[in-house]
């Protein structure tokens, strides 16, 4: 019996020391592996992406303006021209025919008037000595003005053959780069046919087509940036120019964005990328859906503060299926929990995986 108690009091004594350990334990303080995001570290997110290429500000479509068969091609695609140079050169025998035609012509009605007021002065001597009517000199008067008005004419149908003749020469209307030319010798070509490109020098474009579904945007857009392809310069730009009907192949719509800044390097036909922003984007952020806790219809995320979070309201502005618009109640740089937001709880202690 007394071998019993002395169990049961060991056995209190062993409990009470345990007691005793047991109060002098804290508990630990979870600390919870988190993702995160930086707010507004990625701004192109809602920004609007396009293709285009660097083009002149002025293109001239330069053509023939007579028919003719193409003799010679003075230039090659790439070269640069100066205004008035020749570039091409159409079989000019037949014009040249017909500018002799015309001269001699000319000569013609030279001669007949000529004639006619030789006869005129004549006939008003016999006037005067009464040897014929007032009629018949007031009928060579008129034949005088005929001929006078003959003269006219033959001379303008000369002066037009002229220039007939010299339109077989395809002349460059100023200073540039011949971006593309189709005149080959033997071909023969109609008056209007385009032949030739010539990309002018001076302001530098981007050329992009627009979607149907972005235009408005594109037209209210506040900031464009160019970044060129070739060796990654990044350019503002202006919206200079929009297509108000769309191309009927493409469906789409032209728009040309002048380019500001240096332009030395910028060569014609380089790779762009374009961005269009809108004010309303610049100045929302855009954060993924998981880091958005909805509690009795308002909206917080988790701000990460050192090693601790900290619950905080924001403003929704729109949602899809890959990102929500943040339009109030954020900064930009703020570290934002971006997974297991449900939880969390203030003053939680966090650690930082890779995002």
């Amino acid at each position: 019996m007394a071998v019993h108690y002395r169990k049961l009091a060991l056995a209190s004594a062993i409990l009470l020391a345990l007691s005793a350990c047991k109060d002098d334990v804290k508990p630990v303080a979870e600390v919870r592996p988190v993702r995160f995001t930086i707010a507004g570290s990625s701004n192109s997110h809602g920004a609007l992406q396009f293709s285009g290429e660097v083009r002149a500000r002025q293109e001239s479509r330069l053509a023939f303006r007579v028919a003719g068969k193409i003799t010679q091609k003075r230039v090659s695609n790439g070269e640069r021209v100066h205004k008035g140079q020749v570039l091409a050169v159409l079989d000019s025998s037949d014009y040249q025919l017909d500018s002799s035609a015309k001269a001699a012509q000319l000569s013609a009605a030279a001669a007949n008037l000529q004639q006619q007021e030789a006869d005129l002065k004549r006939y008003r001597e016999l006037l005067a000595q009464s040897f014929i009517s007032q009629t018949q000199v007031d009928r060579q008067q008129a034949a005088v003005s005929t001929a006078r008005a003959s003269l006219q004419q033959a001379q303008a149908a000369l002066n037009a053959s002229r220039n007939q003749s010299s339109y077989t020469n395809l002349l460059a209307d100023s200073d540039g780069i011949v971006s593309d030319i189709q005149a080959e010798p033997g071909m023969v070509v109609a008056a209007g046919q385009v032949v030739a490109r010539l990309a002018a020098d001076g302001a530098r474009e981007v050329l992009f087509q627009v979607p149907e579904n972005a235009v408005t945007a594109v037209r209210h857009a506040g900031a464009f940036k160019v970044a060129l392809w070739a060796d990654g310069r990044e350019l503002d730009a202006t919206l200079r120019e929009l297509a108000g009907d769309a191309d009927p192949a493409t469906r789409t719509y032209a728009a040309r964005l002048q380019l500001n800044g240096n332009m030395s390097g910028v060569q014609l036909g380089m790779t762009a990328r374009i961005s269009a922003q809108t004010a309303g984007q610049q100045a929302a952020i855009h954060l993924p859906p998981t880091a958005i806790l909805d509690e009795n219809g308002k909206h917080y995320v988790w701000q990460i503060n050192g090693d601790k979070v900290g619950r905080k309201p924001v403003t929704i502005a729109g949602i899809d299926s890959s990102s929500v618009t943040v339009s109030a109640g954020l900064r930009g740089g703020e570290k934002i929990v971006t997974a297991g937001v449900h939880l969390l709880h203030d003053g939680q202690r966090v650690s930082l995986l890779q995002p």
